[in-house]
């Protein structure tokens, strides 16, 4: 089915014309999701911090630079301390006046089991000490409770707690449903709520009536966050500044599209013809430096890592300001299928990749339906990819209509392909989300299926009591593998892959260094004990001569004997 005819199919679209508003605030994401979703987080230190000052000159005020999979990347692949990273950059953002945003889940952080409440909130408030002023958090299931432990570190530490829900479709679900989410999190003190739309599945008549719900509801500032890859990413956002949304995620050209964000330069245009101000200067002067640093920094990246992403252009704007007009009559007009196709014309304008039908229409993340096809195709088994798709909306009506992000879509994933394949399998990660230990799923789970793959009926929560603390020794070494804050944190969160390796090698280096150092003192204690012994032996020999020389004086004296001037003893006459 093609994006046209799929959007045909759906209901009626409203006009959508923009509410009076003065302002709004594009946030920046090019340096954490923008890079992650198109150079798998590859960036190094040095080219993050050759970007940010770039950036931060067009007046960019909020960027999302930290969490995700830039810690574990950053270790795994760079050998980079994560924390000295996010130090760096709040160091040049300062200056600005600019704030950084981290993203980080709720109870589980980094992995898969929920941690202890006090390591969620160690890590939120050390992130926020580092240089994360913003911590954006997020729940798979979008169960509330899993928010409260980075809530606390975050006010603890004096930043702002932003709240996302993550959007996702099915036949349960309503506007509604995520609307009150958004609402329980405002009272349970978050300061800004996003919608969370990972998968970019939102459609254009969906995203008004949500956002337009939103924005009645709520007092806080509302986030728009969404990606590209089935062609809705960014009539979504246009969308989202016609409903009055506060901040719009985006990134800039050369990280924008394809499976990352909309372009925070034409969505700059659309503000122009709307007379809603940015607070931006993306004249050429400024966004020529932006551009050609960036595709620079991402041929590197490229060349460095094999990697390959689209390449996207800057047609200018006389060549889009037509296109932007059409799109907002279009709209205002109620047209919004011919909305989105000029939309997609303008994005092939830019060189941006085509939507992704095939993700559209399995209504998963574009990650997962590559993971899909990679991992069928590697086991020779690529003739299953309809049915593992199929599969995947089967799973998770049975898991409670779980959404789809990490972890959630890797564990409904696996479970999916297995169950393509005909195979009754039941990885530990999913006994565990039936269980209930992850936390409440959005809806229901039947006790029977529960009792199928569980053994047991009743949903049970997880205990983290028995998490292990302990900090081991290096290998081979005498040294604790963490020893600061931070790395202790770092080993909790990643301590069987990146962290432990990481950590691992520090001490290594270190303990060369100590091993180096050791032999050094020994050798210098040798060296001493050498020369004391030399001098000991040398003041037994003295000893040893001046005894000698006292018994002959001795003799001397007792036998009557003298000495000459010269020295010689004479015998004394006989009387």
């Amino acid at each position: 089915m093609s994006i046209r005819n799929f959007f045909q199919s759906l209901k009626p679209a409203p006009r959508m014309e923009a509410v009076p508003r003065d302002s709004v605030e594009f946030v920046d994401l090019s340096l954490r999701d923008g890079q992650q979703s198109l150079l798998a987080t590859r960036m190094s230190t040095e080219q993050v911090l050759r970007l940010l000052p770039l950036i931060l000159d067009s007046g960019v005020n909020l960027l999302e630079v930290w969490g995700g999979a830039t810690l574990d990347s950053a270790m795994r692949y760079l050998g980079e301390n994560p924390f000295t990273r996010l130090q760096k950059m709040g160091e040049i953002a300062k200056p600005y006046n600019a704030g950084l945003r981290a993203l980080s889940r709720g109870q589980n952080l980094f992995g898969y089991d929920p941690y202890p409440d006090d390591i969620v909130r160690d890590f939120n408030r050390e992130a926020v000490k580092a240089g994360a002023s913003v911590m954006r958090i997020f729940d798979a299931l979008n169960y509330t409770p899993n928010f409260k432990a980075a809530l606390a570190g975050v006010n603890e530490a004096g930043g702002t707690f932003d709240a996302a829900v993550c959007y996702t479709t099915g036949s349960p679900y309503n506007v509604d449903h995520f609307v009150q989410k958004c609402v329980e999190l405002e009272k349970m003190g978050a300061h800004m709520v996003t919608d969370k739309d990972m998968a970019g599945l939102k459609t254009p008549v969906e995203a008004w009536e949500y956002y337009r719900s939103l924005k009645k509801a709520l007092t806080v500032p509302v986030v728009s966050h969404t990606h590209c890859t089935p062609g809705y990413g960014h009539i979504s956002a246009v969308i989202a500044i016609l409903a009055g949304i506060d901040k719009i995620d985006t990134a800039f050209l050369p990280l924008a599209g394809g499976s990352s964000h909309p372009s925070i330069e034409i969505l700059s245009l659309f503000a122009e013809v709307l007379g809603i101000d940015t607070g931006l200067d993306l004249s050429d002067k400024v966004l020529r430096p932006i551009h050609d640093e960036m595709y620079a920094v991402v041929a590197q990246v490229e060349k460095e890592f094999n990697l390959k992403i689209h390449k996207s252009v800057w047609p200018g704007r006389d060549k889009l300001l037509p296109m932007v007009n059409d799109i907002l009559d279009n709209l205002a007009s109620g047209k919004v299928d011919r909305a989105l196709e000029v939309t997609h014309i303008m994005e092939h304008a830019c060189g941006f990749p085509k939507p992704n039908i095939e993700v559209l229409n399995a209504q998963i993340p574009g990650g997962m339906y590559s993971n899909f096809v990679n991992q069928l195709a590697r086991d020779n088994k690529s003739e299953f990819l309809s049915r593992a798709l199929e599969a995947v909306q089967e799973v998770r009506q049975k898991a409670g209509w779980c959404p789809l992000v990490t972890p959630t879509s890797q564990i409904v994933g696996v479970k999916a392909y297995f169950t393509a394949l005909g195979k009754s399998v039941n990885p530990v990660q999913y006994f565990n989300l039936i269980a209930g230990f992850y936390g409440k799923t959005p809806f229901p789970i039947d006790p029977n299926y529960r009792e199928e793959v569980c053994g047991f009926r009743d949903e049970r929560e997880y205990d983290s009591s028995g998490f292990n603390r302990r900090i081991p020794l290096a290998s081979e070494t005498e040294l604790p593998l963490a020893e600061t804050t931070h790395e202790k944190l770092l080993y909790y969160l990643f301590p069987d892959s990146s962290g432990k390796s990481y950590l691992e090698g520090l001490r290594q280096v270190e303990w060369n260094s100590v091993a180096e150092e050791r032999k050094k003192r020994e050798e210098e204690e040798q060296e001493s004990r050498k020369a004391i012994l030399e001098a000991s032996a040398l003041m037994n020999r003295f000893a040893d001569d001046m005894d000698s020389l006292s018994e002959k004086l001795s003799g001397a004296v007792g036998n009557g004997n003298s000495f000459t001037q010269d020295g010689t003893m004479n015998d004394a006459q006989e009387e």
